[in-house]
């Protein structure tokens, strides 16, 4: 058998392998020389557009640095949207948006993940200014996610729940009754500025640059400022108008019954609101178990089996329980006894709608004769 290093010291000297290295070289470089036309034709349009898109100029490290967290944000969204839908395929249709429903900053997260799919199309296509607005609807309907899990703490906990009450609650009712006054006060006042003029502008020129509710739409501004104790650019141009007394007594009129009346009673509904949540105990732990049980449903039914199987433990009749602490404190227990009888008087309630929704049940067949009866005389 040849020695490989000796094979190699003679191809070495008699430099058989240049011939072929050299053919190779010339036609790479022939490739090359076809190749550069349509380089150049590709080239050409590609600077052209890095140059006119704004979030294109990859020139600076800001700019690379930005290319690299958008392409993972992308893959991100992509895979946040794959659970979502793994989620939904084992869990049904109806059951996957009842558990949405639980958790809406969670929608407005996978809103913004659907968002951000459209990034890469409008970024070839260089629409800049959609980008940008879009871009502000994914980061405001991302950032309320945090406080999703921020409902488990002890600390923070309460108050997230107070914020969502508050806004589903009391804010909807407020804002349901105040629009009513904010409608009507603008197009009064919008009638009224009608004949607003200036006297610093000459005859004949437009004062609708200088008059403070122009539209429909600046007024029903005006009138918000207005409830917010900003009126000083307004009640001065009353008197440039043709009713000034019947600005003046409407402006009193609406700062009684919105500034006054509305505002402070959506103070007294929050602080009705704050106080029954802050008297409320454990309430921390309702919210922790909430997200363990929005966070377990998107899990499938074998994994979560086959992790009980890793956090539980054996009890002498063979089942498994999860063992939460060995050592507790009086602080601890108590709140163990506190939610035992949360346990307890939720099974009872259960057991009372079971029963009641039984005795309906059985008492249908007798309501349906006795209707039938009846009809029948």
């Amino acid at each position: 058998m040849r020695d490989p290093s000796k094979f190699w010291v003679s191809c070495t000297r008699n430099k058989n392998w240049v011939a072929p290295v050299n053919d190779l070289a010339v036609e790479l470089k022939c490739l090359a020389v076809r190749l550069r036309p349509l380089l150049c034709f590709v080239e050409l349009p590609w600077r052209t557009f890095t140059e006119e898109c704004r979030l294109m100029h990859l020139n600076s490290v800001s700019g690379k640095i930005r290319l690299i967290a958008e392409i993972f944000m992308e893959i991100a969204a992509v895979l946040y949207i794959a659970a979502a839908l793994r989620e939904a395929r084992f869990l049904g249709l109806n059951m996957f948006i009842e558990n949405l429903m639980t958790a809406p900053s969670r929608v407005m997260f996978l809103f913004s993940c659907c968002l951000l799919l459209s990034f890469p199309a409008l970024r070839l296509t260089c629409a800049d200014e959609v980008e940008d607005m879009l871009a502000v609807v994914v980061m405001l309907t991302t950032a309320p996610y945090f406080l999703f899990f921020c409902r488990g703490f002890k600390t923070v906990g309460p108050f997230v729940v107070m914020i969502y009450r508050m806004i589903m609650g009391d804010l909807l009712r407020f804002v349901a009754i105040y629009l009513v006054f904010v409608m009507g006060f603008s197009q009064a006042y919008y009638i009224i500025f009608l004949s607003f003029d200036n006297p610093n502008t000459p005859d004949g020129v437009d004062d609708s640059t200088t008059n403070p509710m122009p539209s429909p739409m600046e007024s029903i501004m005006a009138m918000f400022l207005m409830s917010m104790t900003n009126f000083g650019d307004y009640y001065g141009a009353f008197e440039r108008t043709e009713h000034e007394i019947e600005a003046k007594l409407l402006f009193v009129l609406y700062m009684a019954i919105v500034a006054i009346l509305l505002v402070n009673m959506l103070i007294a509904m929050m602080g009705n609101t704050y106080q029954k949540i802050a008297e409320t105990r454990n309430e921390w732990q309702r919210q922790w178990a909430r997200i363990v049980l929005v966070v377990e449903r998107g899990v499938s039914p074998a994994e979560r089996l086959k992790k009980l199987m890793d956090y539980s433990q054996p009890m002498s009749d063979g089942r498994r329980a999860l063992v939460l602490r060995l050592n507790q404190t009086e602080e601890d227990k108590e709140e163990m006894k506190e939610i035992l009888e949360m346990k307890r008087t939720h099974e009872k309630f259960y057991k009372r709608m079971q029963s009641k929704i039984l005795k309906e049940k059985n008492l249908m067949p007798e309501t349906d004769i006795t209707i039938t009866k009846d009809s029948l005389q």
